[in-house]
């Protein structure tokens, strides 16, 4: 397998985890997408998404965003956060993803909301947090951290369209809301 820092592709696995032979892509069904299947066993191999769980902590009356160490994201903004492991409550990773990247313990208000984008693997899973004060210090990944009222988010600084998303939601005082479902009578 390939190390990709961009969304999944069916190309980047060649052979099955079960026998070693190798993959075909093919339609299984017409209303769902190619799956990679084995062209020995016939195993099918599920690309499920990676659960990514952030939280928009607010201190005072300002919303804390970080920078990480990662060359990617040096110079972009985003919400603290990672990815859950596997068995771990989200929760439980949002808590701790706050204590690893800004030295923080909370507790969480409630769900913001939960993000997808087509082509892009991941799902993110946003929650709040408050603290009436609070010192946060920059954890081993973050690179530096900053606290910004609504009105100084940098919004063309943010790393991800979730960050922006989320952000959106939290500031508009409303839950995320379903993308809009188009349904095609059409299979590709």
């Amino acid at each position: 397998m390939t190390t990709t820092a961009g969304p999944i592709r069916h190309d980047r696995y060649r052979f099955c985890p079960a026998c070693g032979a190798p993959l075909e892509l093919q339609r299984l069904r017409p209303d769902e997408p190619p799956r990679l299947v084995c062209s020995k066993c016939a195993g099918v191999v599920y690309l499920d998404p990676k659960v990514v769980t952030c939280v928009i902590l607010e201190i005072g009356d300002k919303i804390l965003l970080l920078r990480r160490k990662r060359p990617d994201d040096t110079h972009k903004w985003l919400l603290p956060g990672g990815y859950v492991d596997e068995g771990e409550p989200v929760e439980l990773a949002a808590i701790r993803e706050i204590r690893e990247e800004v030295n923080l313990d909370i507790t969480l208000d409630g769900l913001v909301g939960v993000f997808s984008y087509a082509g892009w693997p991941p799902v993110i899973i946003v929650y709040s947090a408050h603290m009436d004060t609070a010192e946060p210090s920059a954890g081993e990944e973050t690179e530096d951290l900053a606290l910004f009222t609504r009105e100084q988010i940098p919004w063309d600084q943010l790393a991800f369209p979730s960050t922006r998303d989320a952000l959106l939601a939290h500031i508009n005082g409303r839950a995320c809301e379903p993308m809009p479902l188009t349904v095609s009578d059409q299979h590709s």
